[in-house]
């Protein structure tokens, strides 16, 4: 997080107090005006939208239907009921987020992130080979995008600056693409499989630019660029006992199978002298790491360059009372994830050798398991309209953020610098505890939505339009110097979807 990275740039500059202090206080003041990191390639929910023509109007409720060329992502199996010779069908969807984080520094006091694009969401195409169904789908589970430039200036809370300048870019991307198979071994069971390549993308880069009254500036800069590739496996079964019943279920999981990561930042002072400690550089890819900061040059841990391998489970149920109405529900399971990794690091200043222990935790991957709902009905106005709608949960993947573990942090880290040391001669050990403020995975918003769609359809074609409304409320700790604070998210979304049947 860019307030995480300014904190531990601060405190390079211990033998300037005031600016130190100033800046300290400027982490509040630019707080409203920097962009927070989503990491939407870390994603705090796991459901990050609806792909294809029904699955969006019904909420996610397609588990046990799947028969159309979506159904390769949510349940392979379903195609295998299919009858149509060949599908194909091209969703688009635009999408508005706004995440606000209230009483940031002062009560009624709020940031707003805001995040708005229209993107190709899935295509798919289908051929029936009698009891065989093959398709071929791409996905683009999420894309998001910012880029902003912010200025503020004269901060009353720290007098001795001046203005500060923030220029922002952050884009992150993940695509699947891959074939499906389906088998109809009779006509009440379908087995089916789909393979998915996934390609995982964040790309960000940041500076900003801080003058003090003085007329002394410093400046930081960096970009965080990063590609991680794998495999997504989806096994998925259908059985229907009785032409008004459809059961389904399907499991999928990621596989890391590549990536890369480079990492560049520049720090600089304009008070410091002319010399090897005037500039502080950090590099990093995900091999190795290395700082030279305030002249002391510290071997730092590799870089993540993967992202979370966690499993997904559906299970899912549906009713056909009537020709003209349908009725769903589904439930999703998806796995937690942890990793542990040594994280430790040396640093040299002359003959001082100093060897920080840090915790194993690898948390920018950590994951908790979440239980989802989605339930949804589609229903037949005339025999080419149709309207549905359908309700879903989209529980969060973190960890819960209270008050009060905030505060208890803030004590430690002001009382004890969260850690202990102990030296001999030019050599010190540092042990230091994690922070909860530190967390890369600091939001926690317990979210429900709704959807409505309308279908146009034919013998030979079809058209969707659907609206979703997500909303959630919870808490955040987006700066690690102040105390958690709450947190709503809102989202507006609108799926427009043509498919031809031959």
């Amino acid at each position: 997080m860019l307030h995480q990275s300014l904190s531990h740039s601060n405190g390079f500059l211990k033998s300037k107090a005031i600016r130190r202090f100033s800046i300290g206080l400027l982490l509040i003041s630019t707080l409203l005006h920097l962009p927070i990191s989503l990491f939407a390639s870390e994603p705090f929910h796991n459901l990050h939208g609806f792909y294809g023509e029904r699955a969006a109007g019904l909420a996610g409720a397609f588990t046990a239907i799947a028969d159309d060329p979506s159904g390769a992502y949510y349940n392979p199996a379903g195609l295998g009921f299919t009858h149509n010779d060949g599908i194909s069908i091209s969703a688009s969807n635009f999408k508005d987020v706004k995440r606000s984080y209230i009483n940031i520094d002062t009560p009624g006091q709020r940031y707003n992130q805001t995040h708005q694009g229209f993107d190709p969401n899935f295509i798919g195409l289908l051929k029936n080979f009698d009891r065989w169904k093959f398709a071929f789908s791409i996905v683009n589970t999420y894309n998001y995008s910012y880029n902003r430039v912010d200025q503020v200036n004269y901060p009353l809370v720290s007098p001795s600056i001046n203005s500060t300048r923030n220029y922002t870019k952050e884009r992150y991307n993940q695509l699947l693409v891959g074939p499906s198979l389906a088998y109809l071994v009779n006509d009440k069971l379908s087995l089916g499989a789909t393979l998915y390549y996934m390609n995982d993308t964040k790309e960000a880069s940041r500076t900003q630019f801080q003058q003090f009254s003085d007329l002394s500036y410093v400046m930081r800069s960096y970009v965080d660029n990063r590609k991680t590739t794998g495999l997504m496996p989806v096994l998925g079964i259908q059985y229907q006992p009785n032409p008004k019943v459809s059961l389904g279920m399907s499991y999928r999981r990621i596989f890391v199978t590549g990536g890369d990561r480079l990492y560049n930042e520049v720090y600089a002072d304009s008070t410091r002298r002319p010399g090897t400690s005037a500039i502080d550089f950090i590099e990093g890819t995900g091999e190795s790491a290395s700082s030279i900061e305030q002249g002391v040059l510290t071997q730092k841990p590799k870089l993540i360059t993967s992202i979370p391998q966690t499993s997904e489970m559906r299970f899912g149920v549906a009713f056909f009372p009537t020709a003209r109405f349908l009725a769903s529900f589904d439930v999703i399971h998806t796995s937690g994830y942890k990793v542990r990794r040594n994280q430790n690091e040396i640093s040299t200043f002359g003959r001082r050798v100093t060897y920080t222990i840090n915790d194993t935790e690898v948390r920018e991957l950590t994951r908790y398991s979440t239980t989802n709902f989605a339930a949804g009905m589609e229903y037949y106005l005339a025999d080419t309209f149709a309207v549905l709608g359908g309700i879903y949960t989209n529980e969060p993947n973190t960890k819960p953020i209270s008050w009060t573990e905030s505060a208890v942090d803030l004590y430690l880290q002001n009382t004890i610098g969260n850690q202990v040391s102990q030296s001999s001669g030019d050599t010190s050990v540092i042990y230091k505890v994690a922070r909860s403020g530190t967390n890369p995975r600091n939001e926690y918003s317990r979210n429900r939505g709704l959807s409505l769609g309308f279908s146009w359809v034919t013998s030979k074609s079809s058209v969707s339009v659907t609206y979703i409304r997500e909303l959630g409320y919870g808490n955040s700790r987006i700066d690690p110097n102040s105390l958690a604070q709450s947190f709503e998210y809102s989202a507006h979304s609108i799926y427009i979807m043509v498919s031809s049947r031959n």
